[in-house]
């Protein structure tokens, strides 16, 4: 399922970070604690768990000025708009999440993302699209996929043209399928197949590699390497679902992996 909420502010020009993402899932947080702050807790911390993994399954978009409007972007890693009224959308297939979601805004309708406050205007559910097992979708946030050996602090980033990038991108599915269902996945996967637009690489010039900070200037502030880029995927439809609900690849609750349907294709 999938919310669009509008938030108005007064100024007449809104300036945020442009590493926002941790700003956002901050904010969403804040309204489903002010729902259940036993269920804000256990979805923060714990998550829905998978043996040692723990899973949100929520993701969000970025924060868009209205009527198709840009943001300005400044050399001091802010962005501006004049634009009165922004919306974002966060998708999950739990109801207990969206349920929570819903009344923490009924129960306030004044928000804040990082020192800016905003009046939730509108709470709209979008219709969700016919899903098939061939499709074509926009990232509207980075997908993040990563391997990392016992040996290594730090995670391997991968991208579309590594040997595992498939694999482990579909592993993932899968983990996320078990967490929300209770049981692992038992269709065939022998078809799975991404593939990113090579024309809008070649109109990026081959840049199709996002790095974002979470957390900027903080002691705990990491660096996340993702790509943003039309793809197709053939898989199930059960599993693509799943990532078009969730999000793709990793870090899903911190704003990455989340797309929509092309509806040009």
């Amino acid at each position: 399922m999938r919310i669009t909420l509008e938030l108005s502010h007064r100024k007449r020009s809104m300036t945020l970070p442009i590493n926002n993402s941790y700003l956002l899932s901050s904010l969403i947080y804040n309204i489903v604690e002010k729902s259940s702050s036993e269920y804000a807790e256990r979805l923060h911390e714990q998550g829905y768990r998978l043996q040692n993994r723990a899973f949100k399954l929520f993701t969000f978009s970025p924060l868009y000025p209205s009527n198709h409007r840009k943001w300005v972007l400044h050399d001091n890693w802010t962005m501006s708009t004049g634009s009165r009224l922004l919306h974002f959308t966060i998708s999950s297939p739990k109801e207990e999440f969206v349920e929570h979601l819903v009344l923490g805004l009924l129960h306030e309708p004044i928000v804040s993302i990082g020192k800016e406050r905003f009046r939730v205007e509108t709470v709209r559910k979008l219709d969700h699209p016919e899903m098939s097992d061939d499709m074509r979708f926009i990232m509207l946030s980075p997908l993040v996929c990563s391997a990392k050996q016992d040996h290594e602090h730090n995670p391997q980033y991968l991208f579309p043209d590594d040997t595992d990038f498939e694999r482990i991108v579909l592993e993932n599915l899968r983990r996320k399928y078990q967490a929300l269902h209770g049981r692992e996945y038992a269709g065939d996967t022998s078809g799975f197949a991404f593939s990113i637009d090579p024309g809008y690489v070649e109109k990026m010039g081959g840049r199709v590699q996002k790095l974002i900070t979470i957390k900027e200037g903080r002691s705990d502030e990491i660096k996340v390497k993702g790509t943003l880029a039309p793809f197709c995927l053939r898989a199930p439809k059960e599993l693509i679902e799943i990532g078009y609900e969730c999000g793709f690849g990793e870090k899903n609750s911190q704003g990455f992996g989340m797309v929509k349907v092309d509806m040009h294709a």
